[in-house]
C-alpha cells in the first residue's frame, strides 16, 4: 500500500513538472522569447536628429556592439549614454558634423537596448528620413514593420503615393511592401507619414 501510494505521489510531481515545461515552452514561442525573433524586430521608440557626439576614440561598432562609450546630444535636447558593448549598428560617416545622422533607438526606460545612426536625408531639410518599405503592420495598423525589422508608429492615416494604388494599406504592403516601395519618417512627430511605391 505505501509503495503504491508512493508511484502515485511520483507520478502526479512528473506530470506537473511535465505540465511546468510545455507551459513554458508555449510562453516562450508566443512572446517573442526566442532569440530569432527578437533579434530580427526592433521596436523604434526613440527618433531624433543628432547635434552631437562625445566618444571614446576610436568609438564604433564592431560584430553589432559599440566598441568604448559614447554621449549622443539630440536635437530635441535629450543627452544619450551609450554605453561600451550596446547594441547597435552605425552607418552614418559624419560623426562630427551636427544634423549629419539621425538616431533611432529601441529603448528600455531612458536605457539604449539597441540603436542605429544612420545619414540624414540633406534634401528633406532635416525633417524627413526615407527608410525601407512595410511589410506588416501591427496593433490594428498603428505600427508598421519595415522590411529591415524596425517596427516604427504610423501616421492616421499614412499617404500613399502609388501610381496604382491598390486601395487601402494593407493592400499597398501586400502589393508593393519590401523592395517595392520606401516609406518616409517625420523626424518631429516620430511617425511614418508616407509610403512611396517604386
Amino acid at each position: 500500500m505505501r509503495t503504491l501510494f508512493s508511484l502515485r505521489t511520483l507520478i502526479g510531481i512528473g506530470a506537473v513538472v511535465a505540465f511546468a515545461v510545455v507551459a513554458l515552452t508555449l510562453f516562450l514561442l508566443t512572446s517573442g522569447g526566442s532569440e530569432s525573433t527578437s533579434s530580427n524586430t526592433r521596436n523604434i521608440e526613440m527618433i531624433a536628429v543628432v547635434s552631437g557626439i562625445q566618444a571614446d576614440e576610436g568609438w564604433s561598432t564592431n560584430s553589432g556592439a559599440t566598441t568604448g562609450a559614447a554621449t549622443v546630444s539630440l536635437d530635441d535636447g535629450r543627452i544619450v549614454s551609450i554605453p561600451a558593448g550596446t547594441l547597435g549598428e552605425i552607418t552614418c560617416s559624419d560623426l562630427s558634423t551636427p544634423q549629419s545622422c539621425v538616431m533611432l533607438a529601441d529603448t528600455l526606460g531612458s536605457a539604449v537596448v539597441w540603436f542605429t545612426l544612420v545619414p540624414a536625408d540633406p534634401s528633406r531639410a532635416g525633417r524627413y528620413l526615407t527608410l525601407p518599405g512595410l511589410v506588416d503592420m501591427r496593433e490594428g495598423g498603428d505600427y508598421g514593420v519595415l522590411a529591415n525589422g524596425w517596427v516604427i508608429r504610423l501616421a492616421t492615416p499614412t499617404e500613399r503615393n502609388c501610381e496604382n494604388d491598390p486601395g487601402n494599406l494593407r493592400d499597398v504592403i501586400d502589393s508593393f511592401g519590401g523592395d517595392g516601395s520606401q516609406t518616409v519618417l517625420d523626424l518631429l512627430d516620430d511617425q511614418i507619414v508616407e509610403v512611396i511605391c517604386n
